[in-house]
């Protein structure tokens, strides 16, 4: 949602005033939604792909950090291994259909992910929500860089184990397999792409 709200709709938006022909509806969710039986021409993923169903159109990387408050910090001795993650007080994504857990790029360079499952007492479905436990001190988040840049450049948050950091996922955009897919659907897919296919904005936010 924090996606469709601070970055999609500002250019979904100025995409529809340079094109009144175009009808819109926007559904703005943090849930998995089964985009055709809902009746969705498109939708955007953030996240691993597994709906093999529909057509994707990679659209960005969506980079992820392990990040803390300062007063966490400051209270806990943070881990300097994945293993010593699972120490941790973490806080978890509401909308995980499986035992949480976090994926972490290995520091050998090879390729292969490290997994971590995490526990805590803080359950959330939203990533702004996520981001503002995390200042308030109550553990560890794993965040996308789009929802964490503004906390950590403002030093609400500080980075926590840079050189490990989580698997970053990407940025779809997803639509049903069909002979025809309207100008439109295509038109709003090749806007995304441009739009996010350069420098990232909250990249730059997070290194102001």
């Amino acid at each position: 949602m924090t996606f469709g709200t601070v970055h999609l709709g500002p250019k979904l938006f100025a995409f529809m005033r340079k094109h009144p022909g175009l009808d819109v509806t926007l559904d703005l969710n943090d849930r998995y939604l089964n985009i055709q039986g809902a009746g969705f021409d498109l939708g955007v993923r953030i996240g691993r792909m597994q709906d093999s169903t529909l057509v994707a159109r990679r659209i960005a990387t969506s980079r992820r950090v392990l990040c803390c408050s300062p007063e966490y910090a400051g209270a806990h001795d943070l881990p300097r291994s994945i293993e010593e993650i699972a120490e941790h007080d973490c806080i978890c994504y509401g909308n995980a259909s499986v035992a949480p857990y976090w994926q972490f790029q290995s520091r050998q360079g090879d390729g292969e992910a490290q997994q971590v499952v995490v526990r805590g007492r803080t359950h959330l479905n939203n990533g702004e929500s996520m981001r503002d436990a995390a200042i308030a001190g109550l553990g560890l988040a794993a965040l996308p860089l789009f929802i964490a840049a503004s906390a950590l450049r403002d030093s609400q948050l500080i980075e926590v184990m840079p050189e490990t950091p989580p698997v970053p996922d990407a940025i779809h955009a997803v639509y049903p397999q069909t002979r025809y897919v309207s100008r439109g659907v295509r038109a709003v897919i090749d806007m995304l792409v441009a739009a996010f296919g350069g420098a990232l904005p909250w990249e730059d936010s997070a290194a102001e």
